[in-house]
């Protein structure tokens, strides 16, 4: 499966409109900081990609593709989960956590094994030994 990278940068009210029904927290008040964000964690996400040629024969090269042109969905949600890290990486305390408020924390960590992980997943090799 394909999809296209998150961006408020398009027609701004379809993009929109599918950025927050995937993040409903999304900081849409500003959607030039938004845009930062996402383009960030866009660049970051594909900086972190292999070079393979997982994606319709193609191999992924060291720029990421115009907004609009399809991606693997595995870059796609990472970007989207990076995001949300950057975003809360952003709003931390002295001490490095989120939301303090009710005695919950998190303390979030921008580019995290999970995010690695989707975009780089681990292959199971089979192995005798």
């Amino acid at each position: 499966m394909a999809s296209t990278w998150y961006t408020v940068d398009d027609d701004v009210n379809d993009a929109v409109e599918r950025l927050t029904a995937a993040w409903i927290d999304a900081p849409i008040e500003n959607l030039e900081t938004c845009g930062f964000i996402l383009a960030i964690a866009r660049d970051q996400v594909w900086a972190f990609a292999p070079e393979s040629e997982d994606f319709e024969d193609e191999y992924i090269s060291t720029v990421p593709p115009a907004n609009g042109v399809p991606v693997p969905d595995r870059l796609v949600y990472a970007q989207l989960k990076q995001a949300e890290n950057l975003w809360n990486a952003g709003r931390v305390n002295s001490q490095g956590d989120v939301g303090a408020d009710g005695g919950y924390t998190y303390t979030p960590r921008p580019l995290d094994k999970t995010i690695r992980g989707m975009i780089r997943p681990v292959k199971g090799v089979f192995s005798v030994g």
